[in-house]
């Protein structure tokens, strides 16, 4: 009796309710929340919990260890760490999300198109898709950060137009299932036109999957950026990231004498990682049909 009324409450519940109820069976992804929401509100309330400016300079601190005054101790130029490390994870996770927006639109859009009309530009779309895989990424980057010179919008919109190959590929997939369901058959049976049916019909049944993918795009945008900033063409000094905080690394003297220059970020890089990842896999396990039956 008590198995009947738990599912008819199940039922009765909305998706969206469903969903969350699903999501909260899983304590990684829960922590994975309340973690990533902790990074989040730290770096957002960043000038109510830091003493110092990220970029003010205090030749007479340089290279300290972490004391009272200083947290997580000073750089080699005297800038407070902690509000650095939080102030650049203002950037990093700025850079990671919009990053992660750009390429979602353009793999959404053209995985539909390619998905949903099939033939010469379902063709011509994967061709190109193959091709922008075939390069290697971080080469390219590097290549094209330079012509474009280092600033914030430019790393956004490097990451952003050369990682959507992969949503591109996840849409087009979901679309040519969708595309021979009874309902979008009535629905051009009724004489609604094909822009009508992919916004109408489609697309909001490809939301689920994409939203588990955006996670891991995000991730990969911030790992990207970490990656370009540690080499010199990510974001340019003095506004902080956790990448080109991780570049002081590079010199000898900091990694062995001043790990509280470098732990910091990349403890944040992985905190924030781990965190988007059990996010995305709990929201994979609430909204895939195969996962709602178990």
């Amino acid at each position: 009796m008590s198995i009947d009324v738990g599912r008819r409450q199940s039922n009765s519940q909305s998706p969206t309710a469903q969903a969350w109820r699903r999501f909260r069976r899983h304590p990684l992804a829960l922590a994975g929340l309340i973690l990533f929401a902790i990074v989040l509100l730290a770096s957002v309330i960043a000038p109510l919990i830091t003493r110092y400016d990220f970029a003010y300079l205090n030749l007479a601190d340089k290279f300290q260890s972490p004391s009272i005054n200083h947290f997580l101790g000073t750089d080699r130029v005297g800038r407070d760490i902690w509000s650095r490390t939080l102030y650049g994870g203002r950037v990093s996770l700025a850079v990671g999300f919009a990053a992660a927006s750009i390429s979602t639109v353009i793999g959404v859009i053209l995985g539909s198109i390619s998905g949903y009309y099939r033939g010469k530009a379902d063709q011509v779309i994967m061709r190109f898709t193959d091709v922008v895989m075939t390069f290697p990424r971080v080469v390219i980057i590097l290549t094209a950060a330079i012509y474009l010179g280092q600033s914030i919008a430019s790393v956004i919109f490097l990451i952003g137009i050369f990682s959507w190959p992969g949503i591109t590929r996840l849409v087009r997939g979901q679309v040519l299932s969708l595309r021979e369901q009874q309902f979008v058959l009535a629905s051009r049976s009724l004489g609604a036109g094909n822009r009508r049916i992919i916004v109408t019909h489609v697309l909001p049944n490809v939301v689920a999957p994409v939203l588990a993918s955006i996670t891991f795009a995000v991730n990969g945008a911030i790992l990207l950026e970490a990656g370009l900033s540690f080499l010199g063409v990510g974001i340019p000094l003095p506004t902080p990231s956790w990448g080109n905080m991780l570049e002081s690394a590079r010199s000898l003297d900091v990694l062995q004498d001043g790990p509280w220059i470098w732990v910091p970020p990349a403890v944040m890089i992985l905190l924030t990682v781990l965190s988007i990842n059990f996010i995305g896999d709990g929201l994979r396990d609430a909204i895939d049909p195969r996962y709602q039956q178990g």
